[in-house]
């Protein structure tokens, strides 16, 4: 999630869109084929699924059922920490469409990453959604000088770099 990464980064984007870097066109570009592929292998609608749960929104990139609906989250790029959380959010998603979830997973390429969700990780991924909402709808979030500056989108405009 953006507010992990860096919480005026998921301000910033809400406010001016993603600047698209080199990296994010070629995953778009591989995202397709890799896309149907995917939902061959786990049997899933190869189509992202946009979901309102009233306070909070959100698109999951592909969504199999079985027992219960199972969220995927497609990476084309090298595995991250915050993508776990990602998945937990679109996982929580998911829940508050009446759904049932037990288990989501993370695709980076062709390398399939199974998780259990339980309800912990729902409200963790709760409060994460809640912690996000206040950052976008608020005042911008003070400039923080990290290692990521250096190969942010937002770099340019960002006050602090």
């Amino acid at each position: 999630m953006e507010l992990e990464w860096c919480p005026r980064y998921l301000w910033l984007s809400k406010r001016h869109g993603v600047p698209i870097t080199p990296s994010m066109a070629r995953g778009r570009r591989e995202e397709g084929p890799l896309r149907r592929r995917l939902a061959a292998a786990l049997g899933g609608e190869p189509k992202p699924l946009y979901i309102d749960a009233g306070w909070t929104h959100g698109v999951v990139d592909m969504l199999t059922r079985g027992r219960s609906a199972v969220p995927v989250e497609i990476k084309t790029g090298v595995p991250r920490r915050e993508h776990k959380w990602q998945l937990y959010a679109e996982a929580y998603l998911v829940k508050t469409a009446l759904m049932s979830v037990s288990q989501a997973v993370l695709a980076y390429g062709e390398r399939i990453i199974k998780l259990s969700v339980t309800q912990g990780e729902l409200k963790a991924a709760e409060t994460l959604l809640q912690k996000a909402a206040e950052v976008v709808e608020g005042p911008p979030p003070p400039p923080r000088k990290t290692a990521k500056c250096l190969y942010c989108q937002y770099r340019p405009i960002c006050t602090y770099t």
